[in-house]
């Protein structure tokens, strides 16, 4: 008996020894490192570049909301035009409070057969013009009604969904004329330590169907990119490292600690049955 626990005594070490050796290595690979968190990395060069917008232009699509303001001398109608206005004001701090959508309740959405219901004025197409387009058209149809008036044509926010490793995913509205993808990021509650920055995935309409670009969060010449600026209607989705499945820990303390964890759980057994075999 002295003989096998002599020998399980020594097995019991090898293997210890071995289980720290394959568990520190193990531990070094699977900790997230510094250089896939840290966005707007500089290449080669300096970091003080210059960089020009490539902005793609965006053209209107069905959902979409515009905030048409028309005041002209007609008292009959600004208080149809006022009448929108005030109906959504009504709710606006409590939809804003609760995560509401302003211009849902004050704006005019694009319909399915890519029109915009104005009053007085009545449909007017606006689907796959750009946001200039649309307003010279409606100015077309406010023109035949009034003589003296003040057109205002802007989108209302900027739409846009978040899935994956970020901490705030879901739905969200930026309520300006545009956004840049680290302000989506941010409005997002940014990514998570898991998100593969390095290949996020753009998911954008298009008038002749939908495109997935892979963008790398990490490299300063996204600013550079045509998906630097979100447009609305993106989804943006971050996938996970491999170290959300293997469970090991993201930093190094964590990873030292769920090492530290394994290692007592298994002594502890060993020299329990070393002490039931004496």
């Amino acid at each position: 008996m002295a003989y096998n626990l002599d020998s399980l005594k020594t097995n019991t070490m090898k293997r210890t020894n071995l289980f720290i050796t394959i568990s520190f290595l193990f531990g070094m690979v699977s900790c997230v490192p510094t250089d896939k968190l840290i966005y707007l990395q500089p290449g080669t060069g300096e970091s003080t570049n210059v960089f020009k917008y490539e902005k793609q232009e965006y053209r209107l699509q069905v959902n979409d909301i515009l905030d048409v303001q028309i005041r002209s001398m007609n008292e009959e109608a600004n208080q149809l035009f006022s009448l929108q206005v005030q109906q959504g004001q009504q709710g606006m701090q409590v939809g804003t409070q609760n995560g509401g959508d302003l211009y849902y309740l004050t704006g005019y959405p694009v319909s399915e057969d890519g029109a915009i219901t104005l009053p007085y004025i009545g449909d007017v197409f606006v689907k796959g013009l750009t946001l200039e387009d649309a307003k010279n058209r409606i100015d077309i149809e406010v023109a035949k009604f009034f003589k003296n008036y003040f057109l205002q044509v802007k989108l209302g926010g900027i739409r846009f969904s978040t899935l994956g490793e970020f901490n705030r995913s879901g739905k969200h509205v930026i309520l300006q004329n545009q956004a840049t993808i680290y302000e989506a990021i941010a409005v997002s509650g940014d990514l998570s330590m898991l998100a593969k920055r390095d290949e996020i995935k753009l998911i954008r309409q298009y008038p002749e169907g939908t495109k997935i670009h892979t963008i790398n969060l990490l490299d300063q010449s996204i600013i550079s990119s045509p998906y630097y600026f979100i447009q609305p209607n993106d989804v943006l989705y971050a996938e996970p490292m491999p170290q959300k499945s293997w469970g090991i820990g993201i930093t190094g303390a964590q990873t030292f600690g769920t090492i530290v964890s394994t290692l007592s759980a298994s002594l502890a057994l060993t020299l329990s049955i070393i002490s039931l075999n004496q």
